[in-house]
């Protein structure tokens, strides 16, 4: 992020501005902005990487590059920060991974952070440096890959002495790590609990995990961790990767790290991602960048992508990204080229995401369902919405993003588009809430401050890194070369210090504490569980033992258990969830329990035998888990009574607090 005077060949400067101007070799004529280049002023300078084109190598290896800071020559790959960035991360994530397991630190005890935040401190340090001596380009894309990697290392630290991830198996990791054990079962879209019915949830996260722990023969609930670790990386990698393609090396970096900084949640790291990648391909589509647009093939490999793995970001930007569809039809030289392109990527996007969308929405038409998961009203409800107003460092970043994006909305290609997603984020909760009243849907309207606190956040950078060169040179003010670097080392070490305190146990953040007070299926706890605030356990090992004793060591009964953690660690199918929130469309959780209620209330044994056979069309219960109550097993508010499970049709095994019940 430097500014920077170095001499040229012809003995002139070189001023090195923050924002990429488009090569003119680089665009198209179809993509290419018009220029009006005024004749008092000189037009402003491209950004200087710091390396320039050298003659073919002696040796015949093909042209070198020659930094213009030390003329040293470089092989041509280190031109590319993302190459670079890209290959430091792979070289660097295995070490991140090991780091903590031979380090074995307790991560509850005082001092725990120190690793993380002590190698995030030598790395910024280390790349500070490098920067003296080597080109822009060099060293973002050296920075860019090793804090991709010290996330692994930082959550890795979180984590160490647990199999478990973030929030353990608890809400919503419970009924991830349940979606990932049934894809051990089947490639095909699957919901979550209920057998033959399509994922209603983005499923391909889970399926990656539940595929991955078939190749590797590991349990899938033991890589979820790996996964919340690995994603939430990648999301640090993808960001400067794609932004990179917009934007100069150091303010792609910034980017990454503060995107990371405004919202970060391991537990979804598969939203981090996507949401990482989502704002700059949404300006690479829809938007007009002054440099060429992204392929079509990768535009729409990466849009399926989004829609597979989580889609939300799109339904909260859809107002958004029609207006500027508008808007290109009306300013393209050629419309049809751009709507040509436009439907390649839908098309190959919906060929991506086909496996997932084409099963439920043939589902949805079919058979009808009850959408209820929106019923859930969160305590953050009415949280975030105005987060520019915040007193902090970022709050403060994410005003002037605000207020630059009105002021730029004209005269700079992003600040339009950008403005426009924030917009119809705030469009659709504005929506949502009135929707709520009437309804008491929420849409899940509180995730959007998620989507438009990171437009914000990029806003902000964007909007200092294009104002402070033009101040500058008003200014008539030449600051040191290395001013940019400096002031981005002290935004990575904030963001450093801010998510190590958000996501360690030491700390207090309470899904790493349920990372290791959850219960393990033998029996135990994980190594450093603290004494106070475990989990109850759950005989799940004696659970399984009992259902093989009766219908063999293979079977896949359908299951209604009073704890989720059953589907978790073994891949039965479910009648139907505990949480009414949690079931999916399709499930039509209201009939269900209504077929339930109506079984607890048979009480002639063989009847009862009957109906828990045949559940009408949702078929019927083989195994239940029911908990001991003083007035009879439970599962939820409903009572069953030991004279319903004759031994004619029932082998029911008494695990103490928990009964299983399995029909012969």
């Amino acid at each position: 992020m430097t500014l920077q005077t170095t001499p040229g060949e012809s003995g002139r400067p070189i001023e090195a501005d923050l924002i990429d101007k488009p090569d003119e070799a680089d665009v198209s004529t179809e993509d290419r902005e018009p220029v009006t280049k005024p004749v008092a002023e000189p037009a402003e300078p491209a950004e200087s990487t710091g390396l320039v084109a050298g003659p073919a190598d002696p040796d015949g290896s093909g042209p070198v590059t020659v930094d213009a800071t030390t003329g040293r020559r470089v092989p041509g790959w280190l031109g590319n920060s993302g190459t670079i960035a890209l290959l430091t991360w792979l070289v660097a994530t295995p070490v991140a991974i090991v780091i903590p397991k031979v380090i074995d630190r307790n991560p509850f005890s005082a001092g725990a952070s120190t690793i993380p935040l002590a190698a995030a401190f030598l790395l910024i340090i280390g790349v500070f440096l490098l920067a003296r001596r080597w080109s822009g380009e060099v060293a973002a894309g050296l920075a860019a890959g090793l804090g991709a990697a010290w996330t692994v290392l930082m959550l890795r630290s979180a984590l160490n002495g647990t199999p478990f991830g973030f929030a353990g198996l608890v809400g919503d990791m419970g009924r991830m790590s349940a979606a990932a054990t049934r894809y051990t079962t089947t490639v095909a879209s699957s919901d979550t609990l209920v057998h033959g019915l399509p994922s209603e949830y983005p499923p391909f996260y889970a399926w990656l995990i539940g595929r991955a722990s078939v190749l590797l023969d590991e349990p899938a609930w033991r890589l979820l961790a790996d996964a919340e670790v690995i994603f939430s990386s990648a999301a640090v990698l993808a960001a400067f990767l794609l932004w990179r393609r917009l934007v100069g090396p150091w303010v792609a970096l910034a980017i990454s790290a503060l995107t990371l900084a405004t919202w970060s949640d391991p537990r979804k790291a598969f939203e981090v991602l996507t949401l990482a990648i989502f704002v700059p391909w949404a300006l690479e589509v829809f938007a007009r960048p002054t440099r060429r647009r992204m392929h079509w093939l990768p535009a729409g490999l990466l849009g399926g992508f989004i829609v597979i793995t989580y889609q939300a970001w799109m339904v909260y930007a859809a107002i958004g990204l029609i207006a500027l569809i508008v808007i290109a039809w009306r300013t393209e030289p050629d419309r049809w080229a751009y709507l040509r392109r436009l439907g390649l990527i839908v098309l190959v996007s919906f060929v991506v995401a086909s496996w997932y969308i084409v099963p439920f929405g043939w589902a949805s038409l079919t058979k009808g369902g009850q959408s209820i998961s929106d019923l859930y009203v969160s305590s953050s409800l009415n949280s975030g919405l105005f987060p520019f107003l915040d007193v902090n460092p970022l709050g403060l970043l994410q005003l002037v993003g605000l207020v630059g994006l009105v002021w730029l909305w004209r005269s700079v290609w992003w600040a339009r588009p950008l403005m426009l997603l924030v917009i119809s984020a705030y469009g659709y909760r504005l929506i949502s809430m009135v929707r709520y009243v009437l309804t008491q849907h929420t849409g899940f309207m509180h995730y959007t401050a998620r989507l438009y606190g990171v437009l914000l956040t990029i806003a902000g950078v964007l909007v200092l890194a294009h104002l402070a060169p033009m101040v500058l040179r008003r200014l008539r003010l030449t600051p040191p070369r290395l001013a940019g670097a400096a002031l981005l080392a002290v935004v990575l070490a904030w963001t450093a210090t801010g998510f190590t305190n958000a996501w360690m146990p030491e700390t207090g953040s309470k899904y790493a504490i349920s990372a290791h007070t959850e219960p393990l299926p033998g029996g135990g706890y994980p190594t450093y569980a603290p004494k106070e605030g475990r989990r109850s356990g759950f005989p799940i090992t004696q659970v399984e033992q009992a259902v093989e004793e009766v219908l063999g060591p293979d079977a896949q009964p359908v299951t209604l258990s009073t704890d989720d953690r059953v589907f978790s660690f073994l891949p039965w199918p479910g009648f139907m969830d505990n949480d009414r929130t949690a079931g999916s469309t399709l499930s039509r959780w209201d009939d269900r329990l209504a077929e339930v209620k109506e079984l607890a209330a048979t009480r002639d044994p063989a009847a009862f035998a009957a109906k828990a056979a045949n559940l009408g069309e949702f078929g019927g219960i083989q195994v239940f888990v029911l908990s001991e109550q003083p007035d009879g097993w439970a599962w939820r508010s409903q009572r069953f009574t030991p004279d319903q499970f004759s031994s004619q049709y029932w082998s029911v095994i008494d695990l103490g607090n928990v009964v299983v019940a399995v029909r012969r």
